[in-house]
């Protein structure tokens, strides 16, 4: 008995909402103290269709070693669904560099992060830890979980007729179903 109740409490633990992010609608950016970049610039606000562009401007050092460019780029949609990273050549040389995408229909944020390559060819990424310390910029009509916000939503959010379960949650349906047969199968 005691083993059905810690397979159910562990299911019912990782059932938490997987698409909601920390700090919903609070914006991160990239700290660059000490880093070849001398600053990035991105919009305050992203918003569905509209190009979205980010400048990063090299410190003089990096602009003169050849120095290149790219970031990496996921947008996340207000069903709760994130698109796969895409990594993404940014146009420029020397020292000012920039990258535009245009934010998918109801986005609630996108991701990214900034790679350089050396002209060794060696790469570093910026944050180190990716999109988890990254920068992150909220789209003017966001929801997370069940919070939501921005200055162009309806009065009410809408999301998609048949929105996309995340994948994770059918890995824990799937873990749990499989633990409580394991449990029944061992009383």
């Amino acid at each position: 008995m005691m083993r059905r109740v810690l397979v159910l409490m562990v299911t019912l633990s990782l059932c938490c909402p997987f698409a909601a992010a920390a700090d919903a609608g609070v914006n991160r950016t990239i700290d660059v103290e000490g880093t070849p970049i001398d600053s990035i610039g991105a919009p305050e606000i992203s918003t569905d269709g509209v190009d979205f562009t980010i400048e990063v401007d090299l410190s003089s050092e990096a602009a003169e070693n050849g120095t290149t460019v790219e970031w990496t780029v996921q947008q996340c949609i207000n069903s709760g669904v994130c698109n796969p990273p895409e990594r993404i050549s940014m146009n420029g040389s020397g020292e000012i560099w920039s990258g535009t995408i245009t934010p998918v229909d109801t986005h609630s944020y996108i991701n990214y992060d900034i790679v350089l390559t050396y002209a060794d060819d060696e790469e570093e990424k910026f944050p180190e830890e990716g999109f988890a310390a990254g920068g992150k910029v909220w789209s003017d009509c966001w929801v997370s979980g069940e919070e939501s916000g921005g200055n162009n939503c309806p009065d009410v959010a809408v999301l998609p007729a048949d929105p996309l379960p995340a994948p994770a949650m059918f890995a824990t349906i799937l873990v749990g179903l499989s633990a409580a047969l394991l449990a029944k199968r061992d009383d």
